[in-house]
């Protein structure tokens, strides 16, 4: 079997079984009342926060790629993040989403810092995701057991400090010699050239921060459309573990795995799990939806990887 297939089959498997085992364990009678009550209105507004989040998330790649030499019309970046986003939604194909953004750079003569720039957009993204959870964890203190809340701040602040000593990497020689390590050291240098100064880092951090901030605002319009009583707070402190969670190869998409940690983190609070189930199915929807016009660009460009 081919090794793509395999892994695409593995991943299908284990998402199927999760989700499988999560529908089970909860009442999918009640499942599918939510679901089929869920207020349009409110669905339609987390599909409109989603794309707009997807537009603002390519002006910060626009502007790393551009902090590394690299320029190209913005209409480049907006249709090769949308087609990077389709990819990343569970196609049983052996480039992803972010090997899709670094084709389309490379066609332009950018092959080599193209894979730092994205490289380095999802590291600025992650940080963002890091500093509001830190925050809104702090913020909402006791809003879970204080030993998961501990656990939590204590494994994003490591992320964190992992992230900020990729500035440092460069400055050590052994990061300039052989194939990983090397690859480390490149990385630090162009890390600091996109970075290295308090205007590029405030800018893009304060970027990040808003491009979360609207991915979470559908996260909570999804959430009021199944009538969760949960303030905008809460969604800050609970889902950007989920979301860290999703990053993990493990299923298509995140899919099973979201589901499976929406149901725990909002168990804490004593959210109705066949609700929060709903919730969870409708962000992955929402989130699959908003990539669609990914779709329209690779069909335009006559199917080309």
């Amino acid at each position: 079997m081919n090794k793509t297939l395999l892994n695409y089959s593995i991943k299908l498997a284990v998402a199927g079984l999760l989700l499988g085992f999560i529908i089970r364990s909860s009442n999918p009678g009640e499942t599918a009342a939510a679901l089929k009550s869920a207020s349009v209105p409110c669905l339609a507004a987390a599909l409109l926060l989603q794309l707009f989040c997807n537009s603002v998330a390519s002006c910060r790649w626009r502007l790393i790629m551009e902090r590394l030499g690299f320029q190209a019309p913005r209409l480049f970046y907006l249709r090769s993040y949308f087609k990077g986003l389709f990819f990343n939604q569970g196609l049983p194909s052996s480039i992803g989403g972010d090997g899709m953004r670094i084709i389309d750079c490379s066609r332009l003569g950018f092959a080599e810092n193209a894979f730092y720039g994205v490289f380095i957009d999802r590291i600025v993204g992650l940080a963002g995701l890091l500093l509001l959870n830190i925050v809104a964890l702090l913020m909402n203190h006791r809003l879970l057991p204080l030993q998961v809340e501990y656990s939590l701040l204590l494994i994003l602040t490591a992320l964190a400090a992992a992230l900020l000593l990729l500035f440092l990497l460069r400055k050590f020689s052994f990061f300039a010699a052989g194939r990983s390590l090397g690859f480390l050291g490149r990385l630090s240098e162009r890390y600091f050239q996109v970075y290295s100064s308090f205007t590029a880092i405030s800018a893009q951090l304060g970027l990040s921060l808003f491009i979360h901030l609207l991915s979470l605002s559908a996260f909570y319009m999804n959430g009021l459309a199944v009538g969760l009583p949960f303030s905008f707070s809460v969604y800050l402190a609970l889902v950007p573990p989920v979301i860290l969670l999703t990053i993990l190869p493990i299923s298509l998409a995140g899919w099973g795995v979201r589901e499976g940690a929406m149901v725990t983190f909002f168990q804490f609070v004593g959210a109705d799990k066949a609700q929060v189930l709903a919730f969870s199915l409708l962000c992955g929807l929402t989130t699959l939806a908003s990539s669609l016009p990914g779709l329209l660009v690779y069909l335009t460009q006559k199917n080309k990887l």
